[in-house]
């Protein structure tokens, strides 16, 4: 008698019959549904976070910057109290006699601004070799930049140098563009 009770509890466990086999799939399809509607949501909160700090605006984060052309170099810029300090240099080989630097307002006609004029502040450092960089100063940066007056306000411009080298004078490149931001 054991061994009929035993032969036939095998039998059934070899049915294998489920109890309710759909309730398994709804609580499992409800758990597929919950999990992922959670983490959508945190993503659209946090997405939602980030974009109301202005994370996704470049121009919101982005300060004082200086971006040298090829050759070029231009560092550290800094504007406070109306006056713009930047550290510009050059690495083309030759040595630049007769320097003056020159910011000119974005955007300018002039293909070559490298002379005084509506628009365009210098400053003269003499000579600049190669390899060789130097910090300057160009004041009153609102008489061209006007929306640098105001906190938070920018503006953009570009920096030119104007140079003798070798027996050449006269000559005028683009060194870097610069975005300003007021702090």
């Amino acid at each position: 008698m054991l061994a009929l009770l035993v032969i036939s509890f095998i039998f059934l466990m070899m049915l294998k019959i489920p109890i309710r086999p759909t309730a398994f799939k709804q609580q499992s399809a409800m758990e597929f549904l919950m999990t992922y509607g959670w983490a959508i949501i945190i993503v659209a909160v946090v997405l939602t976070s980030l974009y109301a700090l202005g994370v996704f605006n470049p121009g919101s984060t982005l300060g004082t910057s200086c971006i040298p052309v090829s050759g070029h170099l231009c560092s550290s810029p800094l504007l406070h109290a109306n006056t713009l300090t930047v550290t510009v240099g050059q690495a083309t080989g030759a040595s630049w006699t007769s320097t003056t630097i020159y910011l000119v307002s974005s955007p300018s006609s002039a293909t070559a601004p490298c002379a005084a004029g509506t628009g365009i502040l210098s400053n003269s450092i003499g000579t600049l070799a190669s390899a060789m960089s130097s910090s300057i100063s160009f004041f009153n940066v609102n008489s061209i930049l006007p929306a640098t007056a105001a906190v938070g306000g920018s503006g953009s411009g570009t920096l030119w140098a104007g140079y003798t080298s070798g027996s050449q004078s006269g000559l005028c490149t683009k060194i870097a563009a610069v975005i300003l931001k007021a702090t």
